[in-house]
């Protein structure tokens, strides 16, 4: 049994697992999560239910835990201190985000990052793939 070192990612997106997708294809499904994770916590939010907001962002932080803690900054080169930069800075938005004068706002630019990054790795991951459209908002 080989070891997936995104098996940890998956099951903190809690998505079943499907056998067929590469490690990159899991990776833009992680981000598709985070995406839709930051959008639910904007809408609970809004809709003052604080504590789904917090298992939203709750889910969002497992991701970023498994993703960062995947990064090999030794081989990395300049995209591996950028992912670490990047996760460390949507960690502490997303921890930030109800202190912010406009909180839904803020959910909406996390989001809107993280779709920029998931951008890139949809194009590594699915090489002459046209990009999906952005996800709407919940």
């Amino acid at each position: 049994m080989s070891h997936n070192p995104y098996q940890k990612a998956s099951q903190a997106y809690q998505k079943k697992s499907d056998e067929t997708l590469t490690p990159l294809q899991i990776v833009v499904e992680l981000y598709k999560g985070m995406i839709k994770n930051t959008k639910l916590a904007k809408q609970s939010w809004q809709n003052s239910q604080l504590d789904a907001m917090c298992q939203y962002i709750d889910k969002n932080f497992s991701i970023l835990e498994a993703l960062q803690s995947n990064i090999d900054l030794e081989k990395g080169g300049e995209d591996a201190i950028f992912l670490n930069r990047f996760y460390t800075v949507i960690f502490s938005s997303l921890t930030l985000a109800t202190s912010k004068p406009d909180p839904a706002a803020y959910f909406d630019e996390i989001a809107s990052y993280i779709q920029q990054v998931h951008d890139r790795w949809y194009v590594l991951a699915y090489p002459g793939a046209a990009l999906p459209q952005a996800q709407e908002a919940v």
